[in-house]
């Protein structure tokens, strides 16, 4: 009953969304409507200049941005649009959602595309596989990053910390180090570290992370593999900064771990973020730096960053659409996206730009991340990975607030996985 209540809800809204669409007039330049949920603020006026600056040069085509909100806001609003038959022409989401999006019959296969223009010739590889999913290329990759360990200077070098901690047990002595409780009671003013709580895909985003560097893998030939060993080890892993006799980390409010407020006060030493968070730094004049993710068995990070999709609408607003997503490939957009925000380049040929460079000897910081794509992780594109994100994150959840042992929290993830994959079947490889 619930899950047909909620089918319902959707088509309601969905419908009530195609009410509201206007057709655009058939002799006047078609308009396009492309959501995104790019953030912060200063993210969101960088990227409507870039597409006025695509409206100006194409006077048959308006490209309207729409700020859809966060990524885990934007999926009903996703779904509902695509069930009431009024997608926007032009969708900025992150990879995951790619198999959800095909088995709709949703989005625009881009091989015709790209046969007649490769511009995916340009691409870094490792992105490649986040465009690809059951032998055809669906999305173009908008902007890459992934996760790094930023640090306090000022903390650093009152605790005269002159090296960066290269393994899982060094980072944690160092965390440890960093936590300060001047009268002991039990509450530190400071904490070395920082961990997200909350059941949501950043917590998830961060924890793999530390799963991958444990050697994990999250499905294999369709399978899930969360109760594994790397499992159990990351998790248990992040539950020891929070021993309540002497912890080394503290939580951040649920589902509010990429803010930065604690960091920037400087009740927080050490937190995991992502590129886009230089502008914001630099804004409150903080004096920073990022080293990598400590090693565990492997050298990995969290691949992040967002695909652009064409919606299935009509040939001809399809055949615009593509222009746009040309465009996002550029050079020129690229190298401008990037500098203005501190996302990665997606292209080899603007990473190697006058521009770029120039901007990464101002932010050589960057660096980090670029010397970390290597060793990047891409989160699945099967249709089942929300869900099978969703018990992850619940599992995580609980093993950080002590409710369950990590083996326990990723026993039931597990169970709760496997009836995921058995009853919605997605891909037995990719």
């Amino acid at each position: 009953m619930r899950r047909q209540r909620g089918v319902f809800l959707l088509t309601a809204l969905g419908l009530l969304l195609a009410g509201c669409q206007k057709a655009p007039p058939a002799d006047g330049p078609i308009e396009l409507v492309f959501w995104h949920g790019a953030n912060p603020q200063a993210n969101r006026i960088v990227l409507e200049g870039l597409v006025e600056r695509f409206n100006r040069r194409h006077p048959d085509i308006h490209v309207r941005a729409v700020d859809a909100g966060q990524p885990d806001q934007q999926i009903p609003k996703i779904l509902a649009a695509v069930i009431g038959g009024s997608p926007p022409d032009l969708l900025w989401y992150n990879a995951t959602l790619t198999g959800q999006l095909v088995k709709a019959d949703a989005i625009v296969p881009l091989d015709a595309y790209l046969a007649r223009e490769p511009v995916l010739g340009q691409v870094f590889p490792n992105l490649l596989p986040a465009t690809r999913y059951r032998g055809q290329t669906w999305s173009l990759p908008f902007d890459t990053n992934n996760l790094a360990v930023f640090y306090n200077k000022r903390l650093f070098a009152a605790a005269g910390i002159k090296t960066f901690p290269r393994t899982w047990e060094a980072f944690f002595d160092l965390a440890r180090k960093l936590t300060v409780d001047q009268n002991g009671d039990g509450r530190p003013e400071r904490y070395g570290f920082r961990l997200p709580l909350g059941k949501g895909e950043w917590t998830v985003f961060n924890w793999l992370a530390w799963y991958w560097g444990a050697g994990g893998e999250l499905l294999k030939q369709g399978k899930p593999q969360i109760a594994s060993g790397a499992g159990v080890a990351a998790l248990t892993y992040w539950q020891r900064f929070l021993d309540p006799s002497r912890p080394a980390a503290s939580l951040s409010q649920p589902e509010q771990g990429y803010l930065f407020d604690d960091f920037f006060a400087g009740r927080v030493a050490m937190q995991v973020s992502g590129p886009w968070t230089l502008r914001e730094l630099a804004q409150n004049q903080m004096s920073y730096g990022i080293f990598p993710l400590p090693q565990g068995a492997v050298a990995a990070t969290s691949i992040g960053g967002e695909q652009l999709f064409l919606m299935r609408t009509s040939a001809r607003r399809e055949q615009a659409s593509w222009q746009f997503a040309k465009y996002i490939l550029s050079t020129e957009f690229q190298s401008a996206w990037a500098t203005g925000t501190g996302y990665l380049p997606v292209t080899i040929e603007a990473a190697r730009s006058p521009s770029y460079r120039a901007f990464l000897k101002r932010n050589p910081q960057l660096q980090v991340f670029l010397d970390q794509l290597p060793h990047g992780h891409n989160r699945p594109l099967d249709p089942t990975y929300p869900q099978i994100s969703d018990a992850l994150g619940q599992a995580v959840e609980q093993a950080l607030q002590h409710v369950r042992t990590p083996a326990q929290a990723l026993e039931a993830a597990q169970r709760e996985a496997e009836l995921i994959v058995r009853t919605q079947p997605g891909d037995t490889g990719f």
